[in-house]
């Protein structure tokens, strides 16, 4: 199976962005499921910012409600993230077409699964569903996770156009561990897979026994659509056999239901 890819459209120029904005975006961007909380201190060094710069950012964020005090110089997010978060969600026409048939496969196979789109070199999620009577595996709306090591950020890479394919290789390449070099073979092996099948399986992405396997929602989509098995009763030929052709199929009509919408 063989997918033809888009070409999207360019990301701003450097000279087009506010450096002010960009700073507290950034300072903003540093909090997520496993960093709930951050020091002044914490966001310096992370920014390699000074400290009065760091407290002005912090400062300007905190007046407009996107962090609030925690105490002993520390920071969280508060409800102004909410609520664009939450206005961001709503507005996705493919995860409101994807969550009934996620929900569906989830029930019906016993698997995680999950909506994810880029956020730099890693997938955010956008919808995941739990199947019931499983372990949640910290997989909720907003957590991140590599794309160069998941299946869902292979398929995604696989479907971005040529050019950007080999600058998101380019700058994966770059953060790679000296000796870690296998990352890089095993995601053009999941090219060729998704070549031929238009899925690509990943096993143990969390731990022994899990599994996953992934597809772009379509050529060119800022989407991908991935189904975990999380214990040995769901086997790879499972996977393969009976799980790949529901998502492919899932992954059409939600791109086709989301292309409607809009």
């Amino acid at each position: 199976m063989v997918r033809t890819r888009q070409v999207t459209p360019a990301a701003p120029r450097d000279d087009a962005q506010v450096d002010s904005l960009r700073r507290g975006l950034e300072v903003l961007r540093l909090f997520d499921l496993r960093h709930r909380k951050l020091t002044l201190a914490d966001i310096a060094r992370k920014l390699d910012l000074s400290r009065p710069t760091t407290e002005k950012l912090v400062q300007t964020l905190q007046s407009q409600h996107f962090l609030q005090a925690t105490g002993n110089d520390s920071y969280e997010p508060h409800i102004a993230c909410l609520t664009i978060g939450r206005a961001a969600k709503k507005g996705l026409a493919v995860a409101q077409a994807a969550r009934p048939l996620m929900r569906e496969l989830s029930e019906r196979f016993g698997v995680h699964v999950t909506l994810s789109a880029r956020d730099r070199l890693h997938m955010l999620v956008v919808e995941h569903c739990v199947p019931p009577g499983r372990v949640q595996l910290g997989l909720t709306s907003g957590a991140r996770f590599p794309m160069a090591a998941s299946a869902s950020g292979r398929a995604y890479l696989w479907a971005r156009p040529q050019e950007q394919r080999s600058e998101l290789l380019d700058m994966i390449e770059g953060e790679v561990p000296s000796g870690a070099s296998h990352q890089l073979t095993d995601i053009h092996a999941a090219f060729r897979e998704l070549e031929t099948t238009g899925c690509c399986y990943l096993a143990a992405p969390v731990a022994t026994h899990t599994a996953s396997i992934a597809t772009p929602v379509k050529a060119g989509s800022a989407f991908a659509l991935a189904a975990m098995a999380v214990s040995a009763e769901v086997t790879e030929p499972v996977m393969r056999s009976q799980i790949a052709p529901v998502l492919l199929a899932m992954a059409e009509h939600i791109a086709l239901s989301s292309e409607e919408e809009n």
